[in-house]
């Protein structure tokens, strides 16, 4: 009985968890994005470049957490297997970003 209430707090603060990564994730996509359009209407492509490629990555490093949380809570493994394949698709192209990034850095 006393197990039941524990499980059902900490899913509850996992879920919460969750939402408040993915929101994050969303407003950081959203605010780089803005930046991004800003410096391409001033003409500074290679600033705009810069700051969509670590807005993109710092908010798939949250969508990432997210998604780790959330094999924590899920109840089969079909829905395990879908977030691993989630999570295996954001990794590669958080690490293609990443090195992309780097590339552009030893080019200038």
């Amino acid at each position: 009985m006393i197990f039941g209430a524990i499980k059902g707090v900490f899913d509850q603060v996992v879920n919460y968890g969750i939402l408040v990564l993915e929101i994050v994730g969303a407003l950081v996509i959203l605010y780089f994005s803005g930046k991004t359009i800003w410096y391409m209407f001033h003409r500074e492509h290679s600033r705009s470049h810069a700051a969509m490629t670590t807005g993109i990555t710092t908010a798939l490093n949250l969508l990432l957490g997210s998604e780790v949380l959330k094999t924590i809570i899920a109840p089969g493994w079909t829905d395990i297997g879908m977030t691993c394949a989630i999570l295996v698709m954001r990794a590669g192209v958080t690490f293609l970003l990443v090195w992309e990034s780097k590339h552009e850095t030893h080019a200038d």
